[in-house]
Order: structure tokens, then C-alpha cells, then sequence
């Protein structure tokens, strides 16, 4: 599998699966991060989403971690890309909530 990985400013990372990425025809994702006002890291190359600053850029805050990339490809892509973000105040809270006998709703 061919990826495209970078870190970003929370610690988290975005994860592009290009094999799928070369499928996409709406490249959704690309189109979402070039909106007016957004950061624009990601460009079009080979067909693929590519990094138009560094990664090193992108960890110190290039990418801003709007989410429009995910959104869009989930939407209006095929699934090739994830972003993961550290949530510790979440994890805290479902920790909590199971150790009181709750069950989150994602786990139904």
C-alpha cells in the first residue's frame, strides 16, 4: 500500500491511502483543503494528494486540523484518507464512564 503520512500540530497524524486516492475521481478531499480561508496544504500531484509545504511545516501548524479534508472525502471521495487526533479529555471521559457501568453509545 502506497500512503501519505504527515504529523500534525496536536500530535495527530493524516494518513492518505493513495492506491485509493488514484481510484477517487472527485479528489474531494483537494478541493476541500483549497477553500478561501483554509490552510491549502494539500495539492493535486500525479493524480494524488500531495504535501505543498513540508512535513515539518505541517506538524509546526501548516495545517491547521480543520477536519475539511476527512469530511469531504468521506462525503464526497471513496474512503482513502484518515485523519487521527489525540482526544485525551475523551479518553478520560469514556475511561470514567465505563468504570461507572455506562456504555457510550458507540459501543452499542
Amino acid at each position: 500500500m502506497s500512503t501519505l503520512s504527515f504529523k500534525t500540530f496536536s500530535g495527530g497524524t493524516v494518513t492518505f491511502d493513495l492506491d485509493t486516492c488514484r481510484k477517487c475521481e472527485t479528489k474531494a478531499c483537494v478541493v476541500a483543503c483549497s477553500k478561501p480561508n483554509l490552510a491549502c496544504v494539500i495539492e493535486l500531484r500525479d493524480n494524488v494528494p500531495a504535501l505543498r509545504v513540508s512535513a515539518e511545516e505541517a506538524a509546526r501548524g501548516a495545517c491547521i486540523e480543520c477536519l475539511a479534508c476527512e469530511l469531504a472525502c468521506q462525503s464526497d471521495g471513496i474512503g482513502g484518507m484518515r485523519f487521527d487526533l489525540p482526544m485525551p479529555e475523551f479518553d478520560t471521559l469514556v475511561a470514567d464512564m465505563r468504570r461507572r457501568g455506562i456504555k457510550p453509545g458507540f459501543d452499542r
